[in-house]
């Protein structure tokens, strides 16, 4: 899928960077292609790069040796991916190791993976999609996704519209 290969190339770009802020977006541009395209791969990339982002905000991880090692092999897996066009295998791989560096500092409530589902839902609510499907499509728990997006200025953020309309902008993404 080519809009998956682009994703991991701005994602590469931008981890070579070591721009995190634009790792952020290509992980919430990520959460909205999901919706769109309805893609598990997708959604691994958005929670990938959401989980780079918050795992580098922390200064005792972004300090660590475990965190140098871990920053060099996404960019090889990712190099290697855009090389050798296997971009789901990739990015399987790169959802199990985050997970384990998650797991490994273990100082947090909630996995990086887990807070990335609710990030991707909302932002696929925010463009459209139901609180059910965004909570389907992202795995996120129903109950923790609306207590989320509730939590949220999402309602602020983007103009309330009708049913049909919403609708209209929906169908409008799939045309």
């Amino acid at each position: 899928m080519a809009i998956l290969n682009e994703t991991l190339e701005r994602l590469l770009d931008a981890v070579r960077k070591k721009d995190m802020e634009a790792v952020k977006e290509i992980g919430s541009d990520a959460a909205r292609d999901a919706l769109v395209h309805e893609n598990e791969e997708l959604l691994e990339t958005s929670l990938v790069a959401y989980s780079l982002y918050k795992l580098s905000q922390k200064h005792y991880i972004r300090r660590s040796r475990e965190w140098a090692e871990f920053v060099k092999q996404v960019e090889e897996e990712l190099f290697e991916c855009t090389e050798d066009g296997d971009a789901p295998r990739t990015v399987h791989r790169l959802m199990e190791r985050v997970h384990e560096l998650s797991q490994k500092f273990g100082r947090f409530a909630q996995s990086t993976v887990e807070k990335g589902r609710l990030k991707a839902a909302a932002q696929m609510y925010a463009h459209g999609a139901s609180l059910a499907k965004a909570a389907q499509l992202s795995g996120a728990p129903l109950s923790e996704a609306a207590s989320y997006i509730g939590g949220t200025k999402i309602a602020e953020k983007y103009e309330t519209i009708s049913i049909p309309k919403r609708l209209d902008r929906t169908r409008g993404l799939f045309a």
